[in-house]
C-alpha cells in the first residue's frame, strides 16, 4: 500500500479525532456530530484501504462489525449528553455485537483455535476482578460488562492467533488494532464505573478506540 495515501488518511483521521477529543474535554456534553465524523472516518480508511489492497472482498467480512461500532458510537454520544441509562445499555450491546462480528469475519479467513475462549474467559474474569476494587461500582451492569470485555478480549485473542499463525504484516496491524480496541474498554471502565474518573481517561479511551479502528481498517490495504 502506498505509504504516501497511509500517511494522508493519518492525517486526515487525526484531524478530525482531535475535533473529537477537543470537544469531548470541554465543557461541552454534545458532540454527536464530531463522534458521527470520526466513525465515517475509519469506514472510509477501511473501504478505501480494501480498494486499492489485494482483499478487497474483506471489507464485505468486515463491514456488519463496521457498522455496528459506528451505530454504538452514535448511541453513546447521545448517552454522554442526555445521561440516560438505555442509551448506554444500546450502545454497549452495539459495540459488543460489533466486536462478535469482528471476530466471525476473521474466522472467515482463519478457524478459531483455543486462543480466543482463552482471551474471552480472562477478560470476563479481569472484569469480575476489577470490580472489587475500592471506587469502581457496577451495579446491575456487572454481568454485562464481563459479557462485554469476553467479545473485546476475543478479538485480541484472534488477533494474537492471526499474528501467529500467518505472520502476515496485515494481521500484526488487526493484532496492533485489537491491543488498543482492549486498552480503550479497559479505561472506559474507569470513565463509566469509577466514581472519580481520571480527567485524562476519557481522552485516552477515545485516542486508543479511534486508533484502533483506524488500524483495523488499514490492514485492508495489505
Amino acid at each position: 500500500m502506498n505509504t504516501t495515501l497511509i500517511a494522508g488518511m493519518l492525517l486526515a483521521y487525526t484531524a478530525v479525532l482531535s475535533l473529537l477529543i477537543r470537544k469531548a474535554c470541554s465543557d461541552q456534553k454534545s458532540y454527536l456530530v464530531e463522534k458521527i465524523l470520526c466513525s465515517l472516518s475509519f469506514v472510509a480508511v477501511a473501504a478505501v484501504s480494501a480498494r486499492v489492497g489485494s482483499r478487497p472482498e474483506a471489507f464485505v467480512h468486515l463491514a456488519p462489525a463496521l457498522g455496528c461500532c459506528v451505530t454504538g458510537d452514535v448511541l453513546l454520544a447521545i448517552y454522554n449528553r442526555r445521561r440516560k441509562l438505555p442509551w448506554f445499555v444500546a450502545g454497549g450491546t452495539c459495540f459488543l455485537a460489533g466486536h462478535g462480528l469482528f471476530v466471525w469475519g476473521l474466522c472467515r479467513l482463519q478457524p478459531a483455535n483455543w486462543l480466543v475462549p482463552a482471551a474471552a474467559a480472562a477478560g470476563a474474569l479481569g472484569v469480575l476482578a476489577l470490580s472489587r476494587l475500592p471506587g469502581m461500582h457496577f451495579g446491575r451492569l456487572l454481568p454485562m460488562a464481563a459479557i462485554y470485555a469476553a467479545f473485546v478480549s476475543a478479538f485480541l485473542g484472534k488477533g494474537a492467533q492471526l499474528a501467529i499463525g500467518l505472520g502476515q504484516s496485515w494481521c500484526f496491524l488487526v493484532l496492533a488494532g485489537a491491543a488498543l480496541f482492549w486498552i480503550s474498554d479497559l479505561l472506559i471502565l474507569f470513565l463509566y464505573f469509577h466514581r472519580n474518573p481520571h480527567p485524562a481517561v476519557h481522552p485516552a479511551n477515545l485516542a486508543t478506540y479511534y486508533y484502533g479502528m483506524f488500524l483495523v481498517g488499514l490492514s485492508l490495504g495489505f
